[in-house]
């Protein structure tokens, strides 16, 4: 049979089904896939390409299996086969059903028909029917209806209120609009006892109090209040729901806290009275095994007293500093001089290296606290905060590359330093390095940019990639990806140096001859190690310090002017490399520091318990590789977190926010889609407006990188053979 020619009979579908939904945990099943198949025929104006029938039948099986049952979606797609070939429909056919039905609900492929069906199951969930289903089953006795409404109201209520930022159709955004008014009249007439009577304010409530939580989590209050709802609930109800929840919380972290506390709090003020420089590694270390002496004799955990001791530790630090900055103002105008650390022109005065960044002690990724550690560390700041800045170092440039006009090239350190000597003809030397540990995504590409922008202003690149796969043939094999890529892009390998770090043996000699000049308390100090760190977790950073400073070696040219291009969390190696450099003799590295590019999704690493904001292959749902289907690409995308508001309507009244640090798919407009600096900052103020919704931006980001990966595809096809056999000499690999 052809597409054409064979046509589903629904109507016996549906009979037969009859008696398999009756025991559904529903008890309204088959009315519900009725309905969901309906929503879909509604949505297919919309989406060209779709096949009624196929999403017609999917709808159907879509409730298959219990709720609670995470293979419901395998049982139904199971079900559906069995029924489709008992009933002689077309194997392409069966095929079709099957991807929709797993599609819809995130498993395995995602195509068209499986969109539709995410969203017309999605969009019963805020039909009248769906509440009116659920309520009328609402259990008499007291405990179990209290438990089965709270239920309703954080699972069903609060997420139709909820559900409009979810939904990328412009058909599915009508549908809901339409439903959610008929939803809301018919709330209204609901019992009190039912239905709260501030029913519209459950979904800002549940965000202000998952926004509260976070703020006790210990998040970085700017973030948090960015994303926070502005106007509805009123400020004295909005501070006494926080009250409510820190009371709820307060004897729980009383009962926590209070022996911990006790356990390291006299050891740590012991401790801090006989050293005058608080930060020695030793006397952390000290600090440490009284605290987890205490603690056992207490009957409490080491770690317990450790997360005590390492807050006290902060505090006492913070107090430290505020101290050595108050006397440096009271000598500065005792001398009549003005100090400003956020001025370009003090770049010696570096950030105190035995003071480490809390990028490098807690592994928090540097998007939320991206200012506060451009302060902290002295860096120059490019970013968005510091216009002017940047508008003098673009003044450099011919031509800037767009990442520097939109910002996201967010601070540098002695940058103009290394500009004037490349602009004065010196030889000069880019440096950047990428890891081995999975596919190319965008990120990587996002670098590739600044090198060849580099390169074409006659600088020198050099490329060293850190050996982080199961074997050293694997990490060759990446590396060699990860080069043709790049000459995809532009990059002219001949042109560059490349290498894989373990494979070079001026890197691992300098690496020693670097480590016989460092003493352990640098290391300590500057990285937060402890003495239960591995070894090889302080020959690591002699790594990436010889990966700077290794290309100023004689047999490479001798001293000259180098750029690291890295994320501002690696400035605690470069001010390292820096502090090391005059020992021998080398020219001190000038760094720039480039925004890494928003994860498309939110998640939480369960062995730091950070968050992880930037795409990384450690999160494959957050980001897009190379090797991404179509499908892969427009899925990933559709499901995005952006700063769109909840509802349309919010959004067209109060705007979005398109931080890049905080939208995933403005991150990809500024680095890929819309890279050129008025038409990003016109998509900007669209956003802001409210003009823009996040649907269309969405959808103009997929367009544009489905063009950009097939140019790059084809870019592929069209590599010469020396271009190939380069990258493979580069990367070690024999035909």
């Amino acid at each position: 049979m052809t597409n054409q020619a064979y046509t589903l009979d629904t109507l016996r579908l549906a009979a037969s089904l009859e008696a398999f939904y009756a025991g559904h945990s529903d008890a309204e099943g088959l009315p519900v896939a009725l309905r969901v198949a309906m929503t879909a025929a509604n949505l297919l104006p919309d989406e060209p390409g779709a096949d009624a029938a196929v999403v017609d039948v999917a709808a159907l099986f879509h409730l298959a299996g219990r709720l609670d049952d995470h293979a419901r979606a395998e049982a139904s797609a199971a079900i559906a086969d069995a029924w489709l070939r008992g009933a002689g429909a077309p194997e392409w056919f069966v095929a079709s059903t099957r991807s929709a039905i797993l599609g819809a609900w995130g498993v395995g492929g995602d195509d068209v028909n499986g969109r539709l069906l995410w969203h017309a199951a999605k969009l019963d969930l805020i039909s009248v029917e769906r509440h009116a289903d659920y309520l009328k089953n609402v259990p008499t006795a007291a405990g179990a209806r209290a438990v089965y409404l709270s239920r309703y109201r954080r699972e069903y209520l609060t997420f139709a209120l909820r559900l409009d930022g979810q939904l990328n159709m412009l058909a599915a955004s009508e549908i809901y609009r339409e439903r959610m008014s008929r939803l809301e009249e018919w709330l209204d007439e609901q019992d009190a006892g039912l239905v709260p009577a501030d029913w519209r304010r459950l979904a800002e409530v549940a965000d202000i109090q998952r926004g509260v939580e976070r703020l006790l989590d210990g998040e970085d209050p700017a973030m948090v209040r960015s994303e926070m709802p502005r106007g509805g609930l009123p400020y004295a109800e909005y501070r006494g729901r926080q009250r409510a929840i820190i009371a709820g919380s307060h004897e729980r972290i009383l009962e926590l806290t209070h022996d911990r506390i006790e356990a390291s709090r006299n050891v740590a003020a012991e401790k801090y009275l006989e050293s005058d420089t608080i930060h020695k590694p030793a006397v952390e270390e000290n600090l440490f095994i009284g605290a987890r002496r205490k603690a056992r004799a207490l009957g409490l955990s080491a770690e317990t007293a450790e997360d005590i001791a390492r807050l006290l530790l902060s505090n006492a630090r913070e107090v430290q500093e505020r101290t050595l900055n108050d006397i440096a103002q009271r000598l500065s105008r005792l001398h009549g001089q003005i100090l400003d650390a956020d001025s370009p022109e003090t770049r010696t005065e570096e950030a105190d290296i035995a003071i480490p960044s809390l990028v490098v002690r807690t592994g928090d990724q540097p998007l939320a606290r991206e200012n506060e550690l451009i302060k902290e560390l002295r860096v120059t700041g490019l970013n968005e905060a510091y216009p002017e800045q940047r508008e003098r170092f673009a003044q450099w440039f011919d031509s800037p590359h767009p990442y520097i006009l939109t910002g996201q090239i967010v601070g540098s350190r002695d940058a103009d330093l290394f500009m004037q000597a490349l602009a004065d003809g010196e030889r000069c030397k880019v440096i950047a390095a990428m890891a081995t540990d999975g596919p190319v995504h965008l990120g990587h590409a996002a670098l590739g940019n600044l090198l060849i922008y580099f390169q074409s202003l006659g600088a020198e690149i050099s490329l060293g990639f850190r050996d982080e796969s199961a074997s050293r043939e694997e990490a060759r094999r990446t590396m060699l990806d990860r080069l043709l890529v790049l000459a995809e892009v532009g990059l002219d390998l001949e042109r560059m140096d490349a290498y894989l770090q373990l494979d070079r043996s001026v890197v691992v000699e300098s690496a020693f001859e670097l480590g016989r000049a460092t003493p352990l308390s640098v290391l300590n100090s500057a990285l937060g190690l402890r003495l239960s760190s591995s070894v090889t977790d302080t020959f690591l950073p002699l790594l990436r310090l010889a990966d700077t400073l290794h290309l100023q070696q004689p047999e490479l040219g001798g001293p000259c002017r180098t750029l690291v291009i890295d994320g501002i969390g690696g400035d605690v190696f470069v001010r390292m490399a820096r502090n090391i450099a005059d020992k021998f003799g080398f020219i001190r590295p000038s760094a720039l520091y480039l925004r890494p590019m928003r994860s498309l999704t939110t998640y939480d690493d369960p062995a730091t318990g950070s968050a992880v904001e930037v795409m990384t292959n450690a999160v494959p749902q957050g980001r897009i590789a190379y090797e991404d289907s179509p499908e892969d690409i427009r899925r990933k995308i559709g499901r995005a977190y952006t700063g769109g508001r909840r509802t349309l309507e919010e959004q067209r009244k109060l705007g979005g926010n398109p931080d890049p640090r905080v939208c995933s798919v403005s991150s990809l407009h500024a680095f890929h889609c819309t890279v050129d600096g008025d038409a990003y900052a016109a998509l900007q103020e669209r956003c802001r407006s409210g003009e823009l919704l996040c649907g269309e931006c969405k959808a103009s980001a997929t367009d544009k990188l489905l063009e950009y990966f097939e140019q790059r595809h084809q870019a592929r096809s069209r590599l010469p053979e020396s271009v190939s056999e380069r990258a493979r000499g580069l990367a070690g690999i024999d035909r």
